[in-house]
Protein backbone atom coordinates (compact mmCIF):
# COMPACT_ATOMS: atom_id res chain seq x y z
CA UNK A 1 0.00 0.00 0.00
CA UNK A 2 2.59 2.41 0.87
CA UNK A 3 3.97 2.39 -3.20
CA UNK A 4 0.02 3.10 -4.20
CA UNK A 5 0.14 6.07 -2.00
CA UNK A 6 3.16 7.27 -3.39
CA UNK A 7 2.60 6.57 -6.42
CA UNK A 8 -0.98 8.45 -6.10
CA UNK A 9 1.12 11.25 -4.77
CA UNK A 10 3.66 11.12 -7.76
CA UNK A 11 0.67 10.88 -10.30
CA UNK A 12 -0.81 14.08 -9.02
CA UNK A 13 2.48 16.32 -8.63
CA UNK A 14 3.12 15.36 -12.42
CA UNK A 15 -0.27 15.86 -13.01
CA UNK A 16 0.02 19.35 -11.51
CA UNK A 17 3.40 19.72 -13.38
CA UNK A 18 2.32 19.09 -16.93
CA UNK A 19 -0.90 21.42 -16.38
CA UNK A 20 1.34 24.24 -15.09
CA UNK A 21 4.13 23.44 -17.74
CA UNK A 22 1.29 23.75 -20.31
CA UNK A 23 -0.03 27.04 -18.84
CA UNK A 24 3.48 28.03 -18.95
CA UNK A 25 4.70 27.36 -22.54
CA UNK A 26 1.09 28.86 -23.60
CA UNK A 27 1.21 32.13 -21.87
CA UNK A 28 4.70 32.98 -21.01
CA UNK A 29 6.19 30.71 -23.44
CA UNK A 30 10.70 30.54 -23.90
CA UNK A 31 12.55 31.70 -26.03
CA UNK A 32 13.31 28.45 -27.97
CA UNK A 33 9.16 28.50 -28.71
CA UNK A 34 9.24 32.01 -29.73
CA UNK A 35 11.97 31.63 -32.21
CA UNK A 36 11.40 28.27 -33.51
CA UNK A 37 10.32 27.68 -37.16
CA UNK A 38 7.05 27.07 -37.65
CA UNK A 39 8.16 25.11 -41.03
CA UNK A 40 10.42 22.99 -39.68
CA UNK A 41 10.65 22.43 -35.96
CA UNK A 42 10.31 19.09 -33.78
CA UNK A 43 8.91 21.71 -31.05
CA UNK A 44 5.31 19.23 -30.33
CA UNK A 45 7.60 16.53 -30.17
CA UNK A 46 10.07 18.21 -27.60
CA UNK A 47 6.54 19.30 -25.67
CA UNK A 48 5.04 16.13 -25.78
CA UNK A 49 8.49 14.25 -24.88
CA UNK A 50 8.56 16.32 -21.59
CA UNK A 51 5.12 16.10 -20.81
CA UNK A 52 5.45 12.00 -20.90
CA UNK A 53 9.35 12.48 -19.11
CA UNK A 54 7.10 14.26 -16.16
CA UNK A 55 4.34 11.80 -15.69
CA UNK A 56 7.48 8.46 -15.56
CA UNK A 57 9.22 10.30 -13.15
CA UNK A 58 7.14 11.95 -10.82
CA UNK A 59 5.41 9.17 -9.54
CA UNK A 60 9.07 7.62 -9.21
CA UNK A 61 9.42 10.40 -6.81
CA UNK A 62 6.33 9.57 -5.29
CA UNK A 63 7.13 6.12 -4.51
CA UNK A 64 10.88 7.03 -2.93
CA UNK A 65 9.06 9.14 -0.73
CA UNK A 66 6.79 7.57 0.71
CA UNK A 67 9.06 4.62 1.06
CA UNK A 68 11.09 7.01 3.05
CA UNK A 69 8.53 8.02 5.18
CA UNK A 70 7.50 4.62 5.93
CA UNK A 71 11.11 3.93 6.92
CA UNK A 72 11.43 6.65 8.93
CA UNK A 73 7.95 7.19 10.24
CA UNK A 74 8.25 5.09 13.99
CA UNK A 75 11.79 6.61 14.04
CA UNK A 76 11.49 10.64 13.91
CA UNK A 77 8.62 13.34 14.44
CA UNK A 78 6.28 13.87 10.96
CA UNK A 79 7.74 17.62 11.61
CA UNK A 80 11.41 15.97 11.26
CA UNK A 81 10.10 14.64 7.53
CA UNK A 82 8.34 18.03 6.53
CA UNK A 83 11.53 19.63 7.71
CA UNK A 84 13.90 17.17 5.43
CA UNK A 85 11.52 17.82 2.72
CA UNK A 86 11.92 21.21 3.16
CA UNK A 87 15.63 21.22 2.89
CA UNK A 88 15.42 19.07 0.00
CA UNK A 89 13.38 21.51 -1.81
CA UNK A 90 15.97 24.38 -0.58
CA UNK A 91 18.92 22.16 -2.02
CA UNK A 92 17.55 22.07 -5.30
CA UNK A 93 16.40 25.74 -5.09
CA UNK A 94 20.03 27.91 -6.50
CA UNK A 95 19.87 25.75 -9.53
CA UNK A 96 16.35 26.00 -10.54
CA UNK A 97 16.30 29.55 -9.62
CA UNK A 98 18.87 29.92 -12.11
CA UNK A 99 17.67 27.90 -14.72
CA UNK A 100 14.31 29.67 -14.12
CA UNK A 101 15.32 33.60 -14.61
CA UNK A 102 12.13 35.67 -15.63
CA UNK A 103 9.59 32.91 -14.28
CA UNK A 104 10.30 33.19 -10.29
CA UNK A 105 6.56 33.15 -9.57
CA UNK A 106 5.93 29.70 -11.73
CA UNK A 107 8.66 28.10 -9.90
CA UNK A 108 7.09 28.93 -6.57
CA UNK A 109 4.18 27.57 -7.69
CA UNK A 110 5.50 24.41 -8.51
CA UNK A 111 7.90 24.49 -5.05
CA UNK A 112 4.59 24.89 -3.28
CA UNK A 113 3.22 22.22 -4.51
CA UNK A 114 5.86 19.96 -4.17
CA UNK A 115 5.77 20.48 -0.37
CA UNK A 116 2.50 20.37 0.06
CA UNK A 117 2.39 16.87 -1.59
CA UNK A 118 5.45 15.74 -0.85
CA UNK A 119 5.57 16.97 2.42
CA UNK A 120 1.73 16.78 3.84
CA UNK A 121 -0.07 14.37 1.31
CA UNK A 122 2.78 11.67 1.53
CA UNK A 123 3.04 11.33 5.29
CA UNK A 124 -1.58 11.36 5.11
CA UNK A 125 -1.49 8.80 2.49
CA UNK A 126 0.98 6.56 3.98
CA UNK A 127 0.08 6.55 7.41
CA UNK A 128 -3.19 5.54 6.74
CA UNK A 129 -2.15 2.94 4.03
Amino acid sequence: MTIIAGFLAGALMALIFVAHLSLMFVYNPPNFIRNADAEDNNLPRVILMLHGMALLIWPVIGIAAALAYAAVSDEVADGVFVAGVLVVELLMAPVLVVLMKGRRLHLVAQFGAFFIIFGVVVPVLVSRA
